[in-house]
């Protein structure tokens, strides 16, 4: 995959990653201090979780004819690529490339310069390198009972290494290169070339370039010891090109998984870079446990709906372990934290292992819905087994039991939508859209584990359950989907205390403002409920954007779907980025023009799907080269780990119509190409222990859909989605005739072939005359 570059905005920021050390600094290469977040003016720099260890570093040139240090202070170009960052900066007669990386496994950055002369060399050339550390812990480390004291730095000749501890702490940060260091200059603030905010100590080190113009250097942390940092140093210099050939293994593997290859570059360039950001936001902290994170800068650390939300594209994207790793670790912090509500899933868990918000009540049934997705395509049912538990206290205990009180199989509690009135314990869209999908998943897990005299009571509550939402959260003359449910009565007490709850609650950054604005959003459907009882559970139209979750879900008709699509697709809630939080609001975010893009697959609307898929893919070059901010175009966090979804998944479902169930060596491939496309493929798709390649081809009268799988154990259901006006005349399944069924479904009608192991069917079309 090529890299992505960009040689304007360069004040913007991005990333080199590894899953124990990640830097952030801005694409001109320097490192200023970042706006706001949860530590203000921290959140850049150089991160070895659960402690942050430089503000930054920044390199000069030195030599008696330039007169004074060329700094690289305005890279002229910023280069991603898997696995590293690139800067190049010029000078008179001079170029310097700059590399970075930080490998897997080590909490340790390699930087290396390559200085080239289109003029006589100039020898004894030196770097000047200026570094500032701020070793001090992540966001509520207080909690945890760290507290931050000055940094102080010494220098350790035998080990030719700048060594930055905190003072009270055994946090530390080692620096060194590949060369013998020339001068050193400690504690001097002047040598800092750029002012950063902290208790950090600066130090000075010039080192001599090698006769081929060539310098790398290494940054190694701990926050355990000097001698673990002093060790992880020796390794990076002993051990450096071998550790990046390993980083370009590991992503050359990903890229290569599920590898997407369409006639819309934007579509297989966003594709292929949404798999390598989820591995980007790979989190190890020793002691603690290893998962995706939700978003940089801000939200570094594990959040319960953000993986939630994650599971399904990292999947598609072969990405397993990691998969694993992070619903390991949301149910381990869930046991801990919530030992008095059984199956509860924690909302936020910082790296210094402090849980921030104990959960909202939207996390337990998607959490059951990840875990069942994880099944599907892995076969693990031993692990699943070992959740199963959790996942039935999850969904019959917590959701449907504690925060059920009605018994309406409609839970009362916290959305995802992070305002007042929608975590003030009402009916919630997105809630109760994933109870419902969760009791059909707690129904295969419930098989698996052995548990099947729940069975019937569990298919039951599906079924009534969606009934109920597609009948009592409708509203037919709005053409949507509620997005609360409540009586009259709570709804007039919510008003009456919502100002008070601000004030009272920790899990928001609530206000005033945000209060009276959910207060006003009842205003016009108190009026339209006038005349109803007052203890009667009502459908309440707010418009935020989980009145979608229905549609994301398959959960609505037809003619509901196609109602609500209308008026979600209109200016009203969506502008030229995306689907907006709210028609009151300009903020469009990755995650529900996402759901939306889904959703649209899964109802058969691929060219509408696409439509969104390319507004993300649109903005993969327009803030940090390789990644979809958080918020459309270029705002919030730069890297957000559930814009994956939004890419992967419409089209791996709606394109390709991939369904697996590898426990079973069952796998459905249903195509579905956009009109303008002769064909597309899948290569290396994971499916348990098993890859399949599928590749789709169409032309006016012919479909065709060959797939190969490495287990000659599969069994496929394949076939294609035929269009209003066509039928089939013929399909024929490696080169012989074949038996087919038509199936109705969401997205239409589909001809159905079953098949094994190595499979070419065509399917011959014709206009119904």
């Amino acid at each position: 995959m090529p890299a992505l570059e960009k040689t304007t905005r360069l004040a913007d920021p991005v990333v080199t990653a590894g899953d124990r050390l990640y830097a952030i600094g801005s694409q001109n290469g320097l490192f200023p201090d970042s706006w706001g977040g949860h530590v203000p003016n921290e959140m850049w720099g150089i991160w070895a979780h659960p402690i942050k260890l430089l503000d930054g570093f920044w390199l000069g040139l030195v030599h008696p004819s330039f007169g004074s240090v060329r700094w690289l202070a305005e890279a002229e170009l910023c280069r991603v690529s898997p696995g590293y960052t690139e800067f190049e900066y010029s000078f008179p007669n001079l170029r310097v490339s700059r590399r970075d990386f930080a490998p897997d496994g080590l909490a340790g950055l390699v930087v290396s310069l390559r200085v080239t002369t289109t003029g006589t060399w100039p020898e004894g050339m030196h770097v000047r390198a200026s570094f500032t550390s701020d070793l001090r812990p992540a966001w509520l480390g207080e909690r945890a009972g760290w507290r931050d004291t000055p940094d102080r730095v010494a220098w350790r000749t035998t080990d030719q290494a700048l060594i930055f501890r905190d003072r009270d702490n055994p946090w530390f940060a080692a620096i060194g290169a590949d060369v013998t260091a020339t001068d050193i200059v400690l504690d001097q603030v002047e040598i800092a070339f750029q002012r950063t905010a902290g208790q950090g100590a600066c130090a000075g080190v010039s080192w001599p370039l090698t006769g081929d113009g060539q310098l790398t250097f290494f940054i190694a942390g701990s926050a355990q010891s000097e001698d673990e940092a002093l060790e992880t140093l020796r390794r990076l210099r002993a051990e450096h090109t071998a550790l990046f050939r390993a980083k370009q293994a590991t992503y050359h593997t990903i890229l290569d998984t599920c590898a997407l290859d369409c006639p819309d570059a934007g579509l297989n360039r966003a594709f292929a870079w949404s798999k390598v950001n989820c591995q980007m936001l790979a989190r190890d902290v020793p002691g603690l446990g290893h998962g995706v994170g939700a978003g940089l800068p801000v939200y570094p650390w594990w959040f319960g709906i953000d993986i939630e939300y994650a599971a399904l594209p990292m999947l598609q994207a072969g990405l397993f372990n990691l998969t694993q790793d992070s619903l390991r670790l949301l149910h381990q912090a869930s046991l801990a934290a919530n030992p008095d509500q059984p199956g509860r899933v924690i909302h936020e868990l910082t790296t210094t292992g402090v849980v921030f918000n104990n959960g909202n009540l939207v996390e337990a049934p998607a959490f059951v819905r990840a875990v069942h997705q994880y099944w599907l395509w892995t076969g693990d049912s031993a692990w699943v087994r070992e959740l199963y538990p959790f996942c039935k206290q999850a969904l019959l205990e917590y959701t449907l039991g504690r925060c059920d009180p009605d018994g309406d199989l409609c839970p009362s509690g916290r959305s995802i939508i992070e305002t007042p009135e929608m975590h003030a314990g009402l009916e919630c869209i997105d809630v109760t859209t994933y109870t419902c999908e969760a009791l059909a998943a707690l129904g295969e897990l419930a098989q698996i584990a052995g548990d099947t005299a729940i069975l019937p009571e569990l298919r039951r509550r599906a079924d009534e359950l969606a009934e109920r939402i597609r009948r009592e959260w409708w509203l037919e003359q709005e053409g949507l989907f509620a997005d609360v449910r409540a009586s009259k009565r709570e709804v007039n007490e919510l008003l009456t205390h919502l100002e008070q709850m601000v004030r009272e609650q920790d899990w928001l950054a609530g206000s005033l403002e945000q209060a009276q604005i959910g207060a006003g959003l009842f205003t016009t459907e108190l009026a339209r409920h006038a005349g109803a009882p007052d203890e009667v559970d009502l459908p309440w139209l707010l418009r935020h954007w989980i009145i979608l979750c229905p549609l994301e879900a398959g959960l609505a008709s037809e003619p509901q779907a196609a109602h609500a699509f209308t008026r979600l697709e209109s200016a009203e809630f969506c502008n030229e980025w995306g689907m907006k939080l709210h028609p009151d609001r300009r903020d469009v975010m990755s995650i529900n023009t996402g759901l939306l893009a889904l959703a649209e697959a899964r109802y058969g609307r691929l060219e509408q799907a696409l439509g969104y898929v390319r507004k993300l893919a649109d903005v993969l070059a327009v803030r940090t080269p390789g990644a979809i901010s958080e918020a459309l175009p270029d705002q919030w966090c730069f890297l957000q780990l559930w814009s994956a979804l939004g890419v992967i998944s419409p089209i791996v479902e709606g394109v390709f119509g991939i369904a697996p169930r590898a426990a079973e060596k069952r796998l459905r491939v249903i195509g579905n190409l956009p009109a303008t496309w002769p064909q597309a493929s899948l290569r290396h798709v994971r499916v348990g222990a098993a890859t399949v390649d599928v590749t789709l081809a169409q032309n006016e009268t012919e479909r065709r859909i060959q797939v190969v799988c490495s287990d000659p154990a599969y069994t496929f259901e394949m076939g294609w989605v035929v269009p209003a006006g066509i039928e089939v005349v013929e399909t024929r399944l490696n080169n012989y005739p074949a038996e087919w069924r038509l199936e109705p479904t969401r997205s239409g009608s589909i001809v159905v072939c079953g098949a094994q192991s190595m499979a070419d069917l065509t399917i011959r079309l014709a206009k119904i005359a």
